[in-house]
């Protein structure tokens, strides 16, 4: 087991825990026990940089996206440019051609503090790959959250 997973996994126990004890179900609750069972199932990501928590969680979600093989759950993330087939076909040709180094040791090296767009640079310590990602607000005045161009 990796240095920091058991803490991982006992947070996710704890939030089990506390969601089996009846906390209120307005979904929060079940988002924070979904980030806390993907944080302790993933190795940690190592970060360099400027990220906000907005562009730091949405990094992480894409590395765990491609960590586990799964565009269905790539594509959501992704901001509304173009179609939806054409959002959903990039997903998959990400998870073909970043599935295995997401898997192991990755670094993001985030950019300048964001405003309008933030740019960020993945490290697939493993493959030896690089793949450059580009954040931005999404939606009328940004209000959809900080989404990936999946180009």
């Amino acid at each position: 087991m990796a240095a920091g997973r058991p803490v991982a996994v006992a947070l996710a126990a704890v939030l089990s825990a506390a969601l089996l004890a009846g906390c209120s179900d307005d979904g929060a609750q079940d988002r924070r026990l979904a980030f806390a069972a993907d944080y302790a199932a993933h190795p940690h990501l190592k970060v360099t940089g400027c990220p906000v928590p907005e562009t730091l969680g949405l990094v992480q979600q894409v590395v765990w996206r491609l960590a586990d093989g799964s565009a269905e759950r790539l594509a959501p993330l992704a901001a509304a440019e173009g179609s939806a087939d054409g959002r959903r076909a990039a997903a998959e040709a990400w998870v073909r051609d970043y599935a295995r180094g997401a898997a192991g040791e990755v670094t993001a090296d985030f950019g300048d503090d964001p405003a309008e767009r933030q740019t960020v640079r993945l490290t697939f310590h493993g493959t030896g790959q690089v793949k450059e990602l580009t954040l931005r607000p999404d939606g009328p005045d940004g209000g959809a959250g900080w989404r990936v161009l999946l180009a």
